[in-house]
């Protein structure tokens, strides 16, 4: 599945106008000062009104079918609009991955047709307040509801921490330890005993969501096993890796970029010593040059990887983990470099 270069050049296109005239700086600063999380806006971008969704779901479901090629690239222009909204739309595509590779036919026409056709928010629910990245270590418990012998439901009790869209979701995908061991369960907003907490005030990616989630005793039906089969979670989660940690790694291309985007105008504006700070090899050469390279290294390795995705020469969990570590550490340090590049002014808001 791929885009062809006309489409995908307008669709980065529309993601760039809808930003520019519904995300100006000052609606960004002022949000983020608020620690708000702006789920109209995201809304619309998932929905009609942008309908950036349809990238990620093929066609058979009503949507797109863009590749991994043309997905990291809708990545590193959303996070160059802002790492928070990119961070609620992503959540939605991310928690939809365990339907997507795991689900069965039926499952995946009920749920993907319904988050191409009516833009519903998702979240991923697999961290726990003490297993994060270690998923076998999980508390939360899928309990069997049997009838004359056959499963007829689960209830589901546990909590989730660190949840992106965890306050806003229609459809949460949950890791839950079923008696045939870890297994994926899909519930949605509004079933009883399912509640989340106050939004997390982290130090930033403010215009996202992150909170706590929790299910008490929450009953699903038996047809909510992603998959039909219990124990497949783990596995179903590692076939996703290669792909997500593509994607975080073209948010930190992308939020490195923007940082430079900053500091580079200013410094060809900024007189010092008699002439501009972009001719003074002592600021550009530590400041600008070497951020501009390693994001761009970090890119080269990006596309290398998404084109063998798309390849399909395997799930790449090591390659997708390597990108991410160049292009988001690359991302970081091109944040705190533009950040004293731009003096006094990169330290107020």
């Amino acid at each position: 599945m791929a885009l062809d270069r006309e489409t995908l050049d307008l669709t980065l296109e529309a993601i760039r106008d809808f930003a520019k005239d519904k995300l100006p700086e000052a609606t960004i600063l002022d949000l983020d000062a608020r620690d708000e999380f702006p789920v109209e806006l995201v809304r619309a971008m998932c929905g009609a009104e942008l309908g950036v969704q349809l990238l990620f779901f093929g066609e058979e479901y009503g949507g797109m079918g863009g590749g991994s090629l043309d997905v990291y690239r809708v990545c590193e222009t959303l996070a160059r609009c802002d790492l928070g909204v990119a961070t609620g739309v992503f959540a939605t595509f991310l928690g939809s991955d365990p339907i997507v590779f795991g689900g069965t036919p039926e499952q995946k026409k009920r749920w993907l047709t319904r988050l191409a056709e009516e833009g519903l928010l998702m979240a991923y629910g697999a961290t726990e307040p003490e297993a994060g990245s270690d998923l076998g270590a999980l508390r939360t418990t899928a309990t069997r509801i049997e009838e004359d012998g056959r499963v007829v439901g689960y209830r589901i009790s546990g909590n989730k921490q660190w949840i992106s869209n965890g306050g806003f979701a229609d459809l949460y995908s949950v890791l839950a330890l079923a008696p045939g061991g870890p297994s994926w369960f899909v519930v949605e907003r509004g079933a009883p005993g399912l509640s989340w907490g106050k939004p997390e005030d982290k130090h930033g990616i403010r215009l996202s969501n992150t909170s706590e989630v929790s299910l008490a005793d929450v009953r699903v039906d038996a047809d909510a096993l992603v998959g039909g089969v219990e124990g497949q979670g783990l596995l179903q989660a590692q076939m996703v890796f290669g792909y997500t940690r593509l994607m975080v790694a073209a948010f930190g291309l992308g939020a490195g970029w923007a940082a430079l985007d900053r500091a580079i105008p200013y410094s060809a504006e900024r007189i010092q010593g008699g002439g501009p700070l972009s001719e003074k090899q002592g600021y550009t050469h530590k400041l600008i040059v070497p951020w501009a390279a390693r994001l761009e290294a970090g890119r080269s390795l990006i596309e290398e990887t998404a084109e063998r995705l798309d390849a399909e020469e395997g799930t790449l969990n090591t390659e997708g983990a390597v990108a991410k570590y160049l292009a988001t550490e690359a991302g970081n340090g091109a944040a705190d470099a533009a950040i004293q590049a731009l003096g006094g002014y990169g330290f107020t808001r």
